[in-house]
């Protein structure tokens, strides 16, 4: 029987930062300068936008993951995302999803994640199938009203750069993680085929991805 597992974490750990750090503002003027080890900033649909986050959520952001994976006789196949989310109701929020993972779970798992994301340009995920073997990343976006968009659809002129890869040790409730840092431009489509589109230009963020593929 094939199964779909759809995972969702908010990590909030004081212990994987033991020293206290100034929280630094929290503002969609896009003016903050960041200087926490997660964030997001951008132009969203013209406005600059600066969000920063930290494990135990100290500047006002939520580090958390989620994973849409297929299991069926040993082999693990979907993706893996990356999220930030505003404290309290989660929203607004950003994932970045990178797809297809494929391995089955005699191989050496840790490896094959730690090795999966490579830097340079990666494609735009063109439709919500995973193709097994074919690399992609998707951008997921959440308002405050709760209003869905994405970035299948159509990507012509857009483009997206892993930067740097970093890998992160197992931590108290979490697997082996991977920080990853990006600059990506892109249009967001509701995800309920309704309203206006949004542009998601001069983006960049870094983001954890955590192995969910045991």
């Amino acid at each position: 029987m094939k199964t779909i597992n759809i995972t969702l974490l908010f990590v909030i750990s004081v212990l994987f930062f033991v020293s206290c750090k100034k929280d630094s503002p929290v503002t969609d003027n896009g003016q903050t300068t960041i200087t926490s080890t997660y964030y997001f900033k951008g132009a969203l649909n013209g406005q600059a936008v600066t969000w920063q986050a930290e494990i135990d959520g100290s500047p006002g952001f939520y580090v958390g993951y989620s994973s849409v994976l297929s299991r069926y006789q040993g082999d693990v196949s979907g993706g893996l995302t990356g999220l930030l989310s505003a404290k309290g109701v989660l929203k607004p929020q950003l994932g970045i999803e990178f797809r297809t993972f494929m391995i089955n779970n005699s191989q050496d798992i840790t490896a094959y994640f730690n090795g999966y994301v490579n830097t340079g340009a990666w494609a735009y995920a063109v439709n919500n199938n995973y193709t097994p073997g074919t690399k992609a990343l998707a951008i997921y976006y959440t308002d405050k009203a709760g209003k869905s968009y994405s970035s299948i659809g159509s990507q012509t002129g857009s483009s997206s750069n892993v930067m740097a890869v970093t890998r992160v040790p197992p931590r108290p409730g979490s697997n082996e993680s991977l920080k990853i840092k990006l600059t990506f431009n892109c249009t967001l489509y509701p995800a309920d085929g309704t309203g206006s589109n949004l542009p998601l230009t001069n983006a960049e963020a870094t983001v954890l991805v955590t192995d969910d593929l045991y």
